[in-house]
């Protein structure tokens, strides 16, 4: 079958930053290897799988090269903005529906906005061997983020979030830990400072999280006593974004970059 595909960076100003998501259109789902297959192909942290369901919705599924995952930030937003640009030019809103529920993502000026439940972290002591495979970095506090099931770190500065360098090898012998990832994140002058780290999901680092910030945005709103932040994740490709913490929502806003647009056929 002949799918569309498109390969967008999301929270990026261009080719060389943000998050790149492989976006693929379908008529009807593949089997599950397939699409497994072609996320491992691609190569990119994540491959979104668009079905369409009526006029302005859409059914939304995430795949690594390893795993098929139930929420993914970046993804969604590149699936947002490749069909504000080519599918769904007249709308100013579309529906997702996935293994997280519905959500919403929505023009905003030149950026997306989307619409995503927050995931409130609770304190969490983190195992010693999972310390230790971090690093020697300074850690303020550690939580755990019940929903998406990630690891948070809070460290005293962002260079500290910059300098870590985690043992990918020792981290990938701890799959018996209860979560996807791990977010080491710092306090900056406007919101927060991250990076995101999931080996055991075949992503070593994420270049921009939009997930993450489920559970960053809210712990950093209440630290900091303000609903409104701005973010950067701190990778080596980079991705900016704004969050807006609600009652029980989040609103997570970025730009995205469509580099590619072509066709592909999957056996």
């Amino acid at each position: 079958m002949e799918y569309s595909v498109a390969f967008v960076n999301a929270f990026a100003n261009g080719l060389f930053d943000g998050n790149t998501a492989a976006v693929v259109v379908v008529s009807s789902y593949p089997s599950d290897k397939k699409m497994l297959d072609t996320a491992r192909l691609f190569g990119f942290s994540e491959t979104a799988f668009l079905q369409s369901l009526d006029s302005g919705a859409y059914q939304i599924r995430w795949f690594t090269p390893e795993v098929e995952v139930p929420l993914c930030g970046h993804a969604t937003l590149a699936s947002a903005a490749y069909l504000f640009a080519e599918r769904e030019k007249d709308k100013q809103q579309l529906r997702f529906i996935s293994l997280s529920g519905e959500l919403v993502a929505r023009k905003n000026n030149q950026e997306v906005e989307l619409d995503f439940p927050l995931d409130i972290p609770h304190p969490y002591q983190a195992e010693p061997e999972v310390i230790t495979a971090l690093g020697k970095i300074k850690i303020l506090q550690t939580l755990y983020a019940p929903f998406t099931h990630n690891l948070i770190v809070v460290v005293d500065s962002p260079e500290t979030v910059l300098s870590t360098e985690p043992d990918f090898t020792g981290l990938l012998q701890l799959r018996d830990k209860p979560y996807f990832g791990i977010a080491v994140t710092a306090a900056d002058i406007d919101g927060y400072v991250c990076r995101y780290f999931a080996p055991w999901e075949g992503i070593n680092e994420d270049p921009v999280t939009g997930s993450a910030q489920t559970f960053l945005a809210p712990f950093w709103a209440e630290a900091m006593g303000k609903a409104e932040l701005n973010g950067f994740q701190a990778s080596s490709r980079g991705g900016h974004f704004s969050v807006s913490v609600l009652k029980d929502r989040i609103l997570i806003r970025g730009k995205a970059y469509i580099y590619l647009n072509g066709l592909i056929t999957i056996p």
